[in-house]
C-alpha cells in the first residue's frame, strides 16, 4: 500500500514543527533531566495537579483539531459522508429529519439523500446519534467548535479508562497523551464526521461499566444506546460489553438501570428511521441503496453472491469482490483495514506491535479488565468483517476501526509503562508523523480541488446576500443548502445546477430572484470557486435529463443507476435494469410554468439484444412501445399528447425486457384548443 512507502523529509509546515518537537522530546528521554525522572518515577503516581494535567492535555487535543480543521481541512468538511452529516444536522438544528422544498425534485435530490414511500420528503441516510450532536453547534452559531469538544472529551474518557481499567495513575496519564498525539483522532474530531463521538460513547460505555454505583451502570447504558444510534454495529456490541461487565460485577438492579438507560438512543434511531422511510424498523441506508443501485440487496451485512453495490463501488467490487463475499474475500477486505489502523493508532506501525503483547501481559498478571479490552478490539475488528467496502480514506484512515482507537491507547500505554519506554517511545510517535503519517493527510487536504466545495466567504466577497444560487457539486449542495430557507428575496437558496429545465423551473417557482452559479471544479489540483450570474430564460420545449432523477422515488422490478453514453444529449442518462421476468417501475419527474395540452416525449437508448417493452403515464395519458433487440445505440422516441396543470408532474415509468438508457423526457406545449380531457384521438 501506498502509505507503507511514504517517508520523507516532512512534507507541510505542521510536520515541520512536529518533527522539532520530537527532537526536543528525544532530547530530554536522552538527557534525562532530574525534573522528567521525577515524573517518570515513583513520584508520578503522587501528583497532586493530576486533574490540571489532564484539563491541560484535554485542551490541548481540542486545539490541535481545531488546528486541523483550519490548516487540514482548510476550513470545513471535505468528504462527500462529513457534507452529508452537515446537512443532517443543520436540518435537525431546524426541527426537521425530512425536508421538502419548493424546487423541483431534480434541483435538491442527490447522493446519500432518501424519500420516504409515498412522499416529497428527503432525509439523509445516516444514522442520527453524531448528527443531534453536531446540531448543537448550528444552534450555537458554530457547529466546527463541537469536533473539537468532543477530542477534549475523548482525552478525559481515555484517562478515565486507563485508571478503571489498570488502577495505575501512570497509565492513564500516558493513554491520554497518546490521545491527544493521535493524528487520526485530530482529523475524526474536525470533519463533521461520526468516528470521533463513537469513539468517545465506546471509550466511556466500557470504563463507566467498569466502574461502582448506579449513576455509573446509567451513563453506560446511556453511552451504549447513543452509540447504537451513531453507529450500529459498535454498539451492539458496546452493549454486550457493558452487560456482560455489569452483570459479573453488579447486582441485577444496576443491569436493569443500565437497559433502561438504552432507551433513549434507541428512541432516537426509531423516530428517525420512521421520518426518513416511514417505517420505525426499516434502515434508511438499505432503503437508500435499493432505490439507487444494484442489484437487488446489495447493499447488505453478510456473506454470498450478490453482496457489493456496483454503481457506489464498481472498481472496488471489480478489484476485489468479482465471486460474491465469502471468507477469503472478508480475510482480505479485514487485512485492507487494518494495514491503515496500525498508522492510526500511534502514528508508526510498529508501534502497533506492542498492544497484543500488552493483552498477553495482562492476561498472565491477572488483570482482566485490561485483557477484556482486547477483546473488545477484537470484536469491533471482527464485527466489521461482514462488511464488503473497506471504507479507508486518507487522514481518516481505517476508519471502520477508528471507534477502538481510544482502548489501544490504553493498551499501549500499559505497554510503554511496563516496559519503561515511555520516554523513548513518545518521540517516535510524533516523529512518526511528521516524516510518515502526515504525508496521509496532506492527502487529505489536497484531494477534490484542495478546499471545500462550498465557502459562504466566497459569496459575502461578491456581494451576495440573497437569491438563487446553483451549485454543481453534491458537497457544495450539502454545505449550502438550508431546508428552512424558501425566500431566495430575504436570503440564499442553494439548488443543483442541472443544465436542463429543472434550473429554469426552480428559478421560476422562487420568484425568479437574481441567480448565479457556484463553480468548482473537484478534478483540479488547485480549485479556485466562482461565482457569477446567469440569465433563465423558458424554452419552447422543456427538456429534462433522466440522469437528475436520481436517486428514484419508488422503485420495483429491478435496479437503475445514471450512467454513460455517447449518443445520450448530455453524454449520460438513467439506466433501467430490469429483473427478468418482471416489469420495473419507476417515476420521473417533469414540470410546466402554465396549464395547457403538452406533447410529451421520451428519448431511450437500448442497451442490450433483448426486445424490450417501455410503457410511460402521466396524468392519465399512456404511452407504450415495443422495440426489439439492437443494442445499436440509436436514440428512440415514445410520445403521448397530455392535459397538463402549471406546476410539477409525476411520470411514471415501466420496463420489460433488456437494459434501457432513459436520455431525457420533454414537454413541448400545444397551441390548440382541445377540452381538458385530452387530444381528439383519447391520447
Amino acid at each position: 500500500m501506498r502509505q507503507l512507502r511514504e517517508f520523507g523529509a516532512p512534507p507541510d509546515g505542521v510536520a515541520w514543527v512536529v518533527l522539532a518537537v520530537a527532537c526536543v522530546a528525544l532530547s530530554v528521554a536522552v538527557l534525562r533531566p532530574k525534573w522528567w525522572t521525577a515524573l517518570m518515577g515513583t513520584e508520578y503516581v503522587r501528583l497532586s495537579s493530576v486533574g490540571w494535567m489532564v484539563a491541560g492535555l484535554a485542551l490541548s487535543a481540542a486545539l490541535l483539531s481545531a488546528g486541523y480543521v483550519a490548516y487540514y481541512l482548510r476550513g470545513g468538511p471535505r468528504i462527500i459522508d462529513a457534507t452529508s452529516y452537515w446537512l443532517q444536522a443543520r436540518a435537525l438544528a431546524e426541527g426537521l429529519v425530512g425536508f421538502d422544498s419548493p424546487l423541483p425534485r431534480a434541483s435538491v435530490n442527490g447522493r446519500f439523500l432518501v424519500a420516504p414511500a409515498g412522499s416529497q420528503q428527503l432525509a439523509v441516510i445516516f444514522p442520527p446519534g453524531y448528527p443531534a450532536v453536531l446540531a448543537l453547534g448550528f444552534v450555537l452559531g458554530h457547529p466546527l467548535l463541537i469536533g473539537p469538544l468532543v477530542a477534549a472529551a475523548l482525552v478525559w474518557a481515555t484517562y478515565t479508562l486507563g485508571r478503571r481499567a489498570s488502577g495505575r495513575l501512570d497509565v492513564a496519564i500516558v493513554a491520554a497523551l497518546l490521545s491527544v498525539l493521535c493524528a487520526a483522532l485530530r482529523y475524526h474530531t474536525a470533519d463533521s464526521m461520526s468516528h470521533g463521538w463513537a469513539a468517545l460513547l465506546l471509550c466511556l460505555t466500557v470504563a463507566l461499566s467498569m466502574s461502582e454505583g448506579t449513576r455509573a451502570a446509567l451513563g453506560s447504558g446511556l453511552a451504549a444506546g447513543w452509540l447504537f444510534a451513531t453507529r450500529p454495529v459498535t454498539g451492539l456490541i458496546a452493549f454486550a460489553v457493558g452487560a456482560w461487565w455489569i452483570a459479573s460485577r453488579g447486582t441485577k438492579w444496576r443491569l436493569l438501570w443500565f437497559a433502561l438507560a438504552l432507551v433513549p438512543g434507541l428512541a432516537l434511531l426509531l423516530l428517525e428511521q420512521r421520518a426518513a422511510t416511514g417505517s420505525a424498523w426499516t434502515s434508511s441506508q438499505l432503503r437508500y441503496y435499493a432505490l439507487s443501485d444494484g442489484p437487488p440487496g446489495c447493499f447488505r451485512y453478510g456473506f454470498g453472491r450478490g453482496i457489493g453495490c456496483i454503481y457506489e463501488h464498481g472498481d472496488f467490487l471489480r478489484a476485489q469482490c468479482m465471486h460474491g463475499y465469502g471468507l477469503w474475500e472478508a480475510t482480505r477486505t479485514t487485512g485492507r483495514r487494518l494495514v491503515p489502523h496500525l498508522l492510526d493508532i500511534a502514528n508508526f506501525e510498529p508501534l502497533a506491535v506492542l498492544i497484543p503483547l500488552a493483552v498477553v501481559w495482562a492476561w498472565r498478571a491477572r488483570e482482566p479488565a485490561l485483557a477484556g479490552l482486547g477483546l473488545v478490539v477484537a470484536a469491533v475488528i471482527l464485527g466489521y468483517a461482514p462488511f464488503y467496502f473497506d471504507g479507508n480514506y486518507p487522514g481518516g484512515g481505517a476508519r471502520l476501526l477508528s471507534d477502538v482507537l481510544p482502548l489501544e491507547h490504553v493498551l499501549l500505554a500499559y505497554a510503554l509503562v511496563r516496559l519503561g519506554r515511555v520516554e523513548t517511545v513518545l518521540p517516535a510517535v510524533l516523529a512518526g508523523f511528521a516524516v510518515h503519517g502526515a504525508f496521509e493527510h496532506r492527502h487529505l487536504r489536497d484531494r477534490d480541488g484542495g478546499r471545500p466545495m462550498w465557502e459562504p466567504n466566497v459569496l459575502a466577497e461578491a456581494g451576495v446576500s440573497r437569491g438563487l444560487v446553483f451549485v454543481n457539486t453534491d458537497h457544495g449542495f450539502n454545505l449550502g443548502f438550508d431546508p428552512a430557507h424558501r425566500d431566495a428575496s430575504s436570503g440564499v437558496v442553494v439548488a443543483r445546477w442541472r443544465g436542463d429545465a429543472s434550473d429554469w423551473l426552480a428559478w421560476n417557482r422562487v420568484g425568479r430572484p437574481p441567480a448565479y452559479r457556484y463553480d468548482f471544479d473537484p478534478s483540479a489540483r488547485v480549485a479556485t470557486p466562482r461565482l457569477y450570474p446567469v440569465e433563465l430564460t423558458e424554452s419552447a420545449s422543456l427538456v429534462f435529463e433522466a440522469e437528475h432523477q436520481w436517486p428514484a422515488r419508488s422503485l420495483s422490478g429491478g435496479w437503475l443507476h445514471p450512467d454513460f453514453h455517447p449518443a445520450a444529449s448530455q453524454g449520460a442518462g438513467l439506466r433501467l435494469r430490469p429483473t427478468p421476468g418482471e416489469v420495473l417501475r419507476t417515476t420521473v419527474e417533469v414540470g410546466v410554468s402554465a396549464a395547457g395540452h403538452y406533447e410529451l416525449v421520451s428519448s431511450w437508448i437500448l442497451l442490450g439484444q433483448r426486445a424490450t417493452q417501455v410503457e410511460l403515464e402521466t396524468a392519465g395519458a399512456v404511452g407504450r412501445a415495443e422495440w426489439a433487440g439492437a443494442g445499436d445505440g440509436r436514440v428512440r422516441r415514445l410520445g403521448t399528447v397530455v392535459w397538463l396543470g402549471a406546476g410539477l408532474h409525476t411520470v411514471r415509468l415501466g420496463v420489460r425486457g433488456g437494459d434501457v438508457l432513459l436520455d431525457r423526457v420533454a414537454t413541448r406545449r400545444l397551441w390548440v384548443n382541445w377540452p381538458q380531457g385530452g387530444a381528439p384521438d383519447g391520447t
